[in-house]
C-alpha cells in the first residue's frame, strides 16, 4: 500500500504544492488546514497514518501544541514539522519537542521527497527492531527453558561438563573460539598465586569457562556483526550476564558462579554494569575473571576489529588500572606475567 501522509498548514497554496509533490512520488496525501482538522483527521484514520507534515505557525493551536498532543496521542507517527523561521534554533526546538526532522518553507522537492523517504524509513526501521527485539526476547526464553529441562537431567557438574558448556558458548561466535579456556587460564593463575585453595580455584576456573553464557541467547547476526552496534544491539549484549545469571539459577552445582556470571562486566569506579557496584564491593573472584576476560578481548581477533598486540593491551590494563581494574591484581598480572598463557 501507499504510504499515507497527512499535510498541516494553513496557507491553501502551500497544501495544493505538497499534496502534488507527494502524489507524484507515489503517497497517499490528506491535507489539513489546522491543527483542529488533524486531529479530526488523527481520531478516524491514525492507524493508517505514516507521516505527518506540521506547520509550526498556524492559527488556533500552534504546530508545537499539536505536536505535544501527537507525543501523547499517537507516539508511532513521525512528525516533520513545517516552518517559515528558516533559522536552527525553531529547528532544533521542534527536534528537541519530538520531531524527527524539519524542514522550511519554502520547500524544496528534493529536500521534501528525501526528508520524507528518510523518516519513513527510520520509523519503520525502528518499529522492526521493536519486533526483533520481542522475537529475541521469545526465542531466548525457548532457549532458556529448553536448556534448563536438558540440565535437569544432570546428577553433577564435572570439568567436562564445564568445558562442554564453554564449547556451546563459543560456537555462537567464531571469533572468541577458546577465549573461555584462555580467561579460566589466566584466572586460575592469578588464583594459586594468592594461594586460594582447591574449592576457591574451582570456583575460579567455573565461572571462567561459564562466564559469557549467558551471550547462548544473542543471535549470531549481532556477536558476529562486522559494523559498530546500534543503541538497541549494545543493551541486548549488556543483558547477558543478567541472561547468564538466570540460565543457571536452578543448577545448584553452578550457585558459587553467580557472582562471576554476573559481575564481570563491573568497573572498581561503578560505571560497569548491570549493577553499577564499585571498589570492594565487586568480590575479589569477580575481579580477577574481569581483568582476564578484559586482557583476552582485547589480544583476540573479532568481527570487528583485529587483535591487539600484547604491547598495547598490556598498557590499556595499566592505563585502566585503579578505575576499570584492581591494581593489586594488574600488579600481579605484570609482575608475574601472566599475559604471557
Amino acid at each position: 500500500m501507499n504510504k499515507h501522509i497527512v499535510t498541516t498548514d494553513d496557507d491553501p497554496a502551500i497544501r495544493k504544492i505538497l499534496q502534488i509533490m507527494l502524489k507524484k512520488e507515489g503517497y497517499q496525501v490528506t491535507p489539513c488546514k489546522d491543527g483542529n482538522e488533524l486531529n479530526d483527521v488523527l481520531r478516524t484514520d491514525g492507524d493508517s497514518i505514516d507521516l505527518v507534515l506540521l506547520d509550526i505557525k498556524m492559527p488556533g493551536l500552534s504546530g508545537f501544541e499539536v505536536l505535544e498532543l501527537m507525543q501523547r496521542s499517537h507516539p508511532r507517527i513521525p512528525i516533520i514539522m513545517l516552518t517559515a523561521f528558516n533559522d536552527l534554533d525553531t529547528g532544533m526546538k521542534a527536534i528537541r519537542a519530538g520531531a524527527s526532522d524539519y524542514l522550511a518553507k519554502p520547500v524544496r522537492r528534493e529536500a521534501l521527497v528525501e526528508c520524507v523517504g528518510r523518516v519513513i524509513h527510520e520509523s519503520e526501521s525502528q518499529r522492526d527492531e521493536q519486533v526483533k527485539k520481542s522475537q529475541y526476547l521469545s526465542y531466548q526464553k525457548e532457549l532458556e527453558d529448553g536448556l534448563q529441562a536438558a540440565l535437569g537431567s544432570l546428577k553433577r557438574a564435572t570439568r567436562a561438563t564445564l568445558e562442554a558448556f564453554s564449547e556451546t558458548i563459543e560456537q555462537k561466535d567464531a571469533y572468541t573460539k577458546g577465549h573461555c579456556n584462555r580467561v579460566r587460564n589466566m584466572a586460575v593463575a592469578m588464583g594459586k598465586i594468592l594461594n586460594f585453595s582447591q574449592d576457591h580455584l574451582q570456583i575460579i576456573e567455573g565461572g571462567s569457562l561459564l562466564h559469557d553464557i549467558g551471550k547462548i541467547g544473542i543471535s549470531e547476526k549481532i556477536l558476529n556483526k562486522t559494523t559498530s552496534l546500534t543503541e538497541e544491539e549494545y543493551e541486548i549484549i549488556k543483558m547477558h550476564p543478567v541472561s547468564g545469571e538466570r540460565i543457571i539459577s536452578h543448577i545448584e552445582l553452578f550457585q558459587p558462579y553467580r557472582p562471576i556470571i554476573r559481575n564481570h562486566h563491573e568497573r572498581l569506579d561503578g560505571t560497569g554494569y548491570p549493577d553499577g557496584i564499585k571498589g570492594q564491593a565487586i568480590p575479589l573472584d569477580v575481579r580477577i575473571v574481569t581483568l582476564a576476560d578484559a586482557f583476552d578481548g582485547m589480544t583476540s581477533s573479532r568481527a570487528y576489529r583485529a587483535a591487539l598486540p600484547i604491547e598495547i593491551a598490556i598498557e590499556e590494563i595499566k592505563l585502566y588500572s585503579g578505575t576499570q581494574f584492581d591494581p593489586d591484581l594488574v600488579n600481579l598480572f605484570m609482575d608475574n606475567e601472566i599475559y604471557l598463557l
